[in-house]
């Protein structure tokens, strides 16, 4: 399993040594198939805008006005939900703010079998959550889950997705980068044109040269493509049953 860590530490001695240990750390486990991608920040806005990439935080500001805690809690109005260790080195965060469910708090140094439970736990978590993709354009960025996508349609730079709840994102790229971002969960996805792609479990109804969206959308094809799509769906629909 792949599994992404952020460390972020305004000391600089603090940051090198976690990012050293966490380096040894992920040799060990590479043979074991678990990949560890390692980012180092040393303030908060430098992450803010990708956080959501994140599987793991290492959290510890002290030398401006806002310390971890301060800069935990933002993360977390931001949209972060995956786990936020709290590392105590010149603040005590939890004898400054008290116990709080939402973080995990302890004590700097930390040594290698500790960045090695705190992994093992981020992995576990990373297992039960449901899989999230991330869409981006150049302001925004947003997650979902594959099933919230209906449909993807390219527009000049950027590719228009429909989601379930009335919702839509523009992103920032074509139809193939689309095609790319959903890679791993293809089989519930179908590209009926060179700019369109749809998902094929939000399928109202299959009519003609087209196929009718949850959402009310109608999704035209071409009649020479009839029969593959007509049996795409059809191919679909017998073994989500069967499922």
């Amino acid at each position: 399993m792949t599994l992404y860590i952020a460390v972020l530490d305004d000391d600089p001695a603090d940051r090198k040594q976690a990012e050293r240990l966490l380096a040894r750390e992920a040799d060990l486990r590479t043979p074991a198939g678990d990949v560890l991608y390692i980012d180092t920040y040393g303030n908060e806005e430098s992450i803010l805008s990708i956080a959501s990439r994140y599987d793991l935080f290492f959290v510890d500001i002290s030398l401006t006005q806002k310390d971890g805690m301060m800069v935990a809690v933002r993360l977390r109005n931001s949209g972060v939900r995956s786990s936020i260790v709290l590392c105590s080195g010149k603040i005590d965060y939890q004898s400054k703010y008290g116990h709080d469910e939402d973080f995990i708090f302890t004590k700097k140094p930390l040594w290698q079998k500790d960045y090695a439970r705190f992994i093992d736990m981020a992995l576990e978590e990373k297992k039960k959550r449901p899989v999230m993709i991330e869409l981006r354009n150049e302001t925004d960025t947003t997650l979902c889950q594959p099933s919230d996508i209906i449909y993807a349609k390219e527009s000049g730079a950027y590719t228009n997705i429909a989601m379930v709840g009335q919702r839509s994102f523009h992103m920032l790229g074509n139809i193939t980068s689309f095609i790319s971002i959903i890679a791993e969960y293809r089989k519930s996805f179908l590209q009926t044109s060179k700019d369109t792609v749809i998902n094929m479990s939000h399928v109202a109804a299959s009519k003609g040269t087209s196929f009718k969206m949850s959402d009310g959308a109608i999704i035209r094809y071409s009649i020479f493509s009839k029969k593959k799509f007509q049996q795409a769906w059809a191919e679909y629909v017998k073994n989500s049953f069967r499922a």
